[in-house]
């Protein structure tokens, strides 16, 4: 690590505070520069060392994120900038380098260092008490003087259950049904996953529409609420949710990319979501899981 990163670990240990109280009990705190809200039962935790990566989310002893063991690079939830083709690999000081790290009673917040690329990421998180959702901002700030071309990306990496999401234009290009597991049924394009032995790696992309994909993990319903965008606004060679298979079936990515636009210099883009974990016990049918979704408030800030 370089010594400028080294430097930003330092400030944090020492200027945050290891715990932060806000309003019904709910608390950020902070250990070996991992900062966890927390809520009940529900907790989410973010690296400030590792890029602003979410680390864990879980309800008691139900985790629903993949972690390090399972692959040392590629763990726990991220946000890339759009599209791949453009921006691949993803820019380190976005991806897993330090952020720098700021908290008050309710809200989280993580600021990347920037480099070359003039492209500063600011990451909030925080707890709505009212439905015990997790409300994340994603801002994208062109700090070069030339205008960039882009669009939000959002990774959650889970191990495999049941994915599903209500598909958008069926006919549209933007469609590659790259997973053969996959079928659509009264409108929602449902991924159950199969292990298969020397598994290859596999990818499908999608139009969407109504702003949501879930993901049905033995007890826990993971629902990832995001702005729904029009086809003809999502990035180039991207769908606007995608999912991948990684090799031998090690883990899934649950995908969404935000609107692509051009971003001129010293402007910022926000990217906002919502995200719900959900104790349901285990068995739950399609049908049930559908009730429960619709049922949420799912409308973003």
């Amino acid at each position: 690590m370089n010594s400028k990163a080294t430097k930003y670990i330092v400030l944090l240990v020492f200027w945050v505070p290891a715990i932060a109280k806000g309003h019904n009990n709910h608390t950020i705190r902070c250990t070996e520069n991992v900062y966890t809200l927390s809520l009940g039962d529900l907790s989410f935790s973010v690296s400030a060392e590792a890029g602003g990566r979410i680390v864990s989310f879980r309800r008691g002893e139900s985790e629903l994120l993949t972690t390090d063991t399972v692959n040392p690079v590629y763990y726990g939830a991220t946000f890339w900038l759009s599209p791949q083709a453009n921006y691949w690999p993803p820019c380190p000081v976005i991806d897993n380098l330090p952020y720098e790290v700021r908290i008050d009673e309710e809200k989280l917040s993580m600021t990347s260092q920037i480099d070359n690329t003039n492209i500063c990421i600011t990451k909030e998180f925080s707890i709505s008490v009212a439905d015990t959702s997790i409300y994340i901002n994603y801002k994208i700030k062109n700090t070069s003087d030339e205008i960039r071309k882009l669009a939000p990306w959002d990774v959650s990496r889970v191990s495999g259950g049941l994915s599903f999401f209500p598909v958008g234009e069926k006919d549209d290009p933007i469609n590659k049904p790259g997973i053969p597991t996959t079928y659509i049924e009264n409108g929602i394009l449902w991924f159950p996953f199969v292990k298969e032995e020397n598994m290859p790696a596999q990818k499908l992309f999608s139009t969407a529409k109504e702003g949501w994909m879930a993901h049905y993990y033995k007890n826990i319903l993971f629902v990832k609420c995001f702005p729904d965008i029009q086809a003809k606004d999502t990035p180039p060679g991207q769908g606007e949710v995608e999912f991948f298979i990684a090799p031998n079936g090690k883990y899934i990515e649950l995908e969404n990319h935000g609107k692509y636009i051009s971003l001129a210099p010293n402007q910022s883009v926000e990217y906002n979501q919502k995200w719900f974990l959900i104790p349901t016990g285990y068995g739950k049918t399609k049908e049930d899981l559908l009730f429960i979704i619709r049922n949420l408030n799912k409308e973003i800030k």
